[in-house]
């Protein structure tokens, strides 16, 4: 059986277009319509199982009640958590989220945020790693809705939701200096991101801010698209280097270390020390131990959620910029 259109119920019940849609869009009220007709066009849309074209309905309106959430990579603990928590907080207020990884690929990125766009999203919330990109430039430049989170360019003025990485770094890695470590090394995914920069800065703060001459040769670098392979390759560099300490950048390369550790360096997890920034359950539990910096993914999900939908509400981007700090927590 044809879909019936408002046409074909306003033919079938003899009233016009009009009528018919003030009443399905819950104006008959306002528009002076009999109770009696009301009743009589919802009787016969509920007969029908007349159900109203959504996309076509939220075009008209100018609000799809969408929200883009673009990340590296979802499955990332990090990530993943966010999103889940930020589906959760929009749902409440009548917004979906439609999620998206771009594996740090710019090329990807930039698709799926013009596929975003094209969908008419109402506001995007984004880890980039191409600020500068022609794309956020261009989304920028026309006021869109965009909250940055994780990751930032000073040049480039936004709106972030940020967590302190520099010092917070400096001070994980300071504890496990006094507790005895001496030569540390460090293993990160491309040092070309912001947030990565500032946490190698601060391992490099903590190892002249305590005598240790730094070494350029322990800090290792994996590649993204290959981090179980590269991670096994740079960790044997560091154990053959005899690191007592690894610093990592990033959970899932700490992750991926602990499982090559209990594979093949089972003679080294209760001597080398590991310090990560951002947590993961299996800390709790692993060997080697690892002295974690938490982000705090609760208080982040909050700030990006109150941004974005002041950003919808008053349709104004203020370009603020929010920090927070985050925990370290102890193992060693």
């Amino acid at each position: 059986m044809k879909k019936k259109s408002i046409k074909d119920i306003a033919q079938d019940l003899e009233l016009s277009k009009t009528t018919v849609s003030f009443v399905l869009n819950d104006k008959g009220d306002e528009k002076n319509i009999s109770k009696k007709t009301q009743k009589k066009v919802l009787d016969y849309v509920k007969k029908v199982n007349y159900h109203p074209n959504q996309i076509a309905k939220s075009l008209k309106q100018g609000q799809t009640n969408t929200i883009g959430y673009l990340v590296p990579d979802i499955s990332n603990p990090f990530f993943a958590k966010i999103g889940r928590l930020l589906e959760d907080h929009f749902w409440e207020k009548g917004y979906h989220l439609i999620i998206g990884s771009t594996d740090e690929n710019k090329d990807k990125e930039t698709q799926v945020l013009n596929m975003f766009v094209n969908r008419q999203v109402d506001a995007l919330i984004v880890a980039s790693c191409f600020i500068q990109s022609d794309t956020i430039k261009s989304l920028l430049s026309r006021d869109f809705p965009l909250v940055f989170f994780d990751r930032e360019d000073p040049d480039v003025k936004a709106n972030y939701i940020l967590v302190e990485n520099k010092i917070s770094m400096k001070n994980a890695i300071e504890k496990t200096i006094y507790s005895g470590a001496k030569k540390l090394g460090l293993i990160t995914l491309t040092p070309d991101i912001y947030s990565l920069k500032n946490r190698i800065e601060g391992y490099k703060m903590a190892l002249k801010d305590n005598n240790i001459v730094f070494d350029s040769n322990l800090i290792r670098i994996v590649d993204n698209n290959d981090l179980k392979k590269t991670t096994e390759r740079e960790l044997r560099k560091l154990i053959e280097s005899n690191v007592d300490t690894i610093v990592f950048t990033n959970n899932q390369i700490t992750v991926i270390a602990i499982w090559l550790m209990n594979t093949y360096y089972k003679d080294k997890v209760n001597t080398i020390k590991f310090v990560s920034f951002d947590n993961v359950d299996l800390f709790d539990y692993s060997l080697p131990k690892v002295n974690s910096v938490a982000q705090p993914i609760k208080e982040v999900t909050e700030q990006i959620s109150k941004m974005i939908l002041q950003i919808i509400h008053s349709k104004k981007n203020e370009n603020k910029r929010i920090e927070l700090t985050p925990k370290l927590i102890e193992r060693n």
